[in-house]
């Protein structure tokens, strides 16, 4: 047997593997070895799923099998749910302080992006308000928004010791979080949970249909880039428009642009951060909103956006009572 066949075979063996996870062979589960090994807690394919005090549990989108990754993202389990699960429980009998507060702050990133990208706004919340920051990842270019909200269903309907929770997301995070309360009729996991829905701060969300999208997103034929989500931002927005609820709790919106009518991307009218448009971050009801000189990929990063960020869940503005401009909701003409 040559190298090349001999990794052919290894290849076939473990997709041979994957696809019996997915299909929860637990023999095979228990058969392949489960030794701690250091992950990089997982980039475009791992939508996590569980968490608690820094632990995680985690899908992974290709294959459907999971992983429980501690605070160092080392991978202590693997396989079905239920086996991390039970992992997960045994590790929580073994150290009983280990606890989440009771006021947690959910971060979540945007399409391309990982959880790491949200690492610096999450420390300075928590380091501002004193509360938990969790910080979740999920496949942003891997299945649609509401696929992405469901996965977020899971980690707050199994956040013990949560009594209220607030949100700050960037871009796309912002309809899954739009996608998750519309569907809480449906879960009912805020009522069921005894959890209250705190504030949310918006940051460069992409509240309106994105001219960007328009014109990139069609390029993306076969969508190997953006993947279901970037092609709802496109072609099936009027499909994915009514499941977006305007948040029933206090909400700000920051967005990034110039403050002139011309912006940073000629491809966009009006302002802009470079990939959305001021006016398509604009969602009538919002409690305060602000312009910031900041474009779209680095906002989050930025000590200004950071500071009214952690302002506005604490308050509910983002500078003053008195500074607020809100985005009033047009009385209906019906």
């Amino acid at each position: 047997m040559n190298r090349r066949e001999f990794q052919l075979g290894i290849a076939g063996l473990l997709a041979g593997g994957w696809a019996s996870l997915a299909r929860g062979d637990e023999s095979l589960e228990w058969s392949l070895p489960n030794l701690p090994t250091g992950t990089n807690g997982g980039q475009q394919f791992w939508a996590d799923v569980r968490y608690h005090a820094g632990w995680r549990i985690q899908e992974q989108a290709l294959t459907g099998h999971f992983r429980l990754l501690n605070p160092e993202y080392q991978r202590v389990a693997w396989g079905s749910l239920e086996a991390c699960e039970a992992k997960l429980a045994e590790v929580r009998v073994e150290n009983p302080s280990l606890k989440n507060s009771k006021t947690a702050v959910v971060c979540l990133h945007g399409l391309f992006r990982t959880r790491w990208c949200m690492g610096g706004i999450s420390e300075h919340v928590a380091k501002q308000t004193g509360w938990q920051p969790i910080v979740l990842g999920y496949p942003s270019t891997r299945g649609k928004v509401g696929d992405h909200a469901d996965k977020l269903n899971q980690v707050i309907d199994n956040l013990d010791g949560v009594e209220k929770v607030y949100f700050v997301a960037h871009s796309l995070g912002n309809l899954v979080i739009r996608h998750w309360i519309k569907d809480l009729d449906k879960h009912k996991t805020l009522e069921n949970r005894k959890i209250e829905l705190g504030r949310v701060v918006m940051i460069g969300p992409p509240n309106h249909r994105p001219s960007l999208a328009q014109t990139l997103v069609p390029i993306d034929y076969n969508q190997v880039i953006a993947g279901e989500a970037g092609q709802q931002l496109c072609g099936d927005w009027g499909n994915l428009a009514p499941c977006l609820a305007t948040p029933t709790c206090e909400f700000g919106i920051l967005a990034g642009g110039l403050g002139d009518d011309q912006g940073h991307n000629p491809l966009i009218p009006g302002d802009d951060d470079m990939i959305v448009g001021v006016d398509e971050t604009r969602l009538p009801g919002a409690r305060d909103f602000r312009v910031l000189n900041v474009i779209h990929a680095t906002m989050m990063d930025d000590p200004h956006v950071q500071k009214l960020t952690a302002n506005f869940l604490q308050h509910g503005y983002f500078e003053s009572p008195e500074a607020r401009t809100p985005l009033e909701v047009k009385p209906d003409k019906n």
